[in-house]
Formats: C-alpha cells, structure tokens, sequence
C-alpha cells in the first residue's frame, strides 16, 4: 500500500513554497531596479551620440538607416527600463485595451533586427482578434525574451520561428490540464501567443526548472528572462504552456484572458 502523505504537512510544504518563491521575486525585483538605473543612464549616452550623430550626416549618406535602427533600439530598451524601475518600485503601469496583433505588427522591425542570418520569421497571425487588457511595455518585453531564447536555441541553420496568435476557448479539462507556468486558469475566452522554433529543444528535467529565478543552461548566461516572462504573465492572470522535444524545437503558448470590461490588473 502506497503511503499517504499527512495534509498538514502538505500544506506547510506548500506554504514553504510559496514563501520562497516570493523571496525570489523580491530579490529579482531588487536586482531589476539596480540594473534599471545604471542602464538608464547609459542609454541617455547612446541616445543622446546616436542623435548627434544623426544630425551630423549628410542626408544621402547610407549609414542614417543603420544610425536610425540604433535608435529605435534604444528607445524600446528605454521603455523596458522604465517599466522595470516601475516594477522593482511597485509602481506598475495600467494596462491599456490593445489588439495584440497590433503590438506584434509594431515592433516587427525591431523583432526582426534580433534574427540572425540563416533564420526566417513566419507571422500566423489570427484575423479579428479581440482585445486584451494589456500592459505593454511588459508584453512587448516578454515577446522579445521568447524570440531571443528561440534564436540561441536554433544551433544548426538554417531555422525557423513562427508567432503565432489566436482565439481559443479553453473547457474544464484543458484549463486544469495544459499549463507549466502562470495563473489557474477558468474554463472561458483567451487570446494566445505562441513562438516555436526548431532549435535543440529541452529534455524534462531541464523544462522543470526553465521558470525559477536564476536558473539557466547557458555558459555565461544569467537565467533572468523566463523567469520575468513568468512574472509577467502571472500579471496578466494568464498562463503559459511549453511543449519541447530534444532536437525538435519548442513551443511556448501564453494564454490571456478575455476580459469583458477594464480590469485592474495587481
């Protein structure tokens, strides 16, 4: 007979859990502010060269579309950094009614200057989409964090990675049953995300601990992102699903509810 386990103790294991994934967060949201303002201050250097720059070159000169690229770089980087002094400070923006197709198609210039040669971008994108309550700023980060590990997941060019969006009504089983990271969903309407690629995959035991703070497979990496990603869609109520295979790439698939009216998102 298999043993029982006392639910005072699974209780207490559960609470231990919990307290240690919230001093987690603390002190990633510590680590974010200290990064945010010294980076702040040097893209106010990069911005501040860039446009002189800019200024200086004839108009016919072809390095203006490169200086260009440069600085619209840096002002996504500068909303990034604004929105994690915002976090660190509890201070979060409100999110705003967006089409996320819309958000997607915005910033494909600067998603496709993160590709490398030999790597193709697919849009799948859903028409007639509803909106989403989202915060932006945040969105927009996490969608780069996913393109990034894409991108030094695929080992062998040439590759591919494909986003994806779509409308889905997730049922009782679904709902209980397809989710790794994020919220407890309810059975209802969502919007989608998804970003697959066909890079070297994971194995289970590396696809356990993909969300917790610090953890990475990278030789020099620091394991920050996937973990903010979480954090992030955690903020948004939703949830993420993973489906990986060792040499067959992966599919990260984030869930946002559909919300009927404004919401106050914590």
């Amino acid at each position: 007979m298999m043993p029982v386990m006392n639910s005072h103790v699974m209780e207490s294991n559960n609470s231990h859990n919990q307290q240690l994934h919230m001093q987690q967060l603390e002190t990633l949201g510590l680590f974010a502010g200290t990064i945010a303002h010294d980076f702040n201050n040097l893209l106010t250097i990069i911005m501040g060269q860039a446009s002189l720059a800019l200024a200086l070159l004839p108009h016919d000169n072809h390095a203006r579309q490169q200086i260009e690229k440069i600085i619209q770089s840096t002002e996504f980087a500068t909303a990034l950094t604004q929105e994690l002094l915002e976090y660190a400070n509890n201070r979060p923006s409100p999110p705003e009614r967006t089409n996320l197709n819309h958000l997607i198609q915005g910033n494909i210039k600067l998603i496709r200057l993160s590709l490398l040669d030999g790597i193709s971008l697919q849009l799948d994108l859903q028409d007639n989409l509803p909106a989403i309550f989202l915060k932006q700023t945040q969105v927009r980060q996490m969608i780069m964090n996913l393109l990034l590990n894409a991108v030094e997941a695929i080992k062998h060019l040439p590759g591919f990675i494909t986003i994806r969006t779509g409308h889905q009504i997730l049922d009782l089983s679904s709902a209980d049953n397809s989710f790794v990271g994020g919220r407890h969903l309810i059975p209802g309407n969502y919007v989608f995300l998804q970003v697959q690629d066909n890079g070297v995959g994971m194995e289970d035991t590396v696809l356990s601990q993909i969300f917790e703070p610090f953890y990475t497979t990278k030789p020099h990496g620091r394991g920050l992102g996937l973990a903010t990603m979480l954090t992030i869609v955690e903020d948004h109520d939703g949830a993420v699903a993973v489906e990986s295979q060792r040499g067959k790439g992966t599919t990260f698939t984030v869930y946002f509810p559909v919300h009927t009216k404004r919401v106050k998102l914590q």
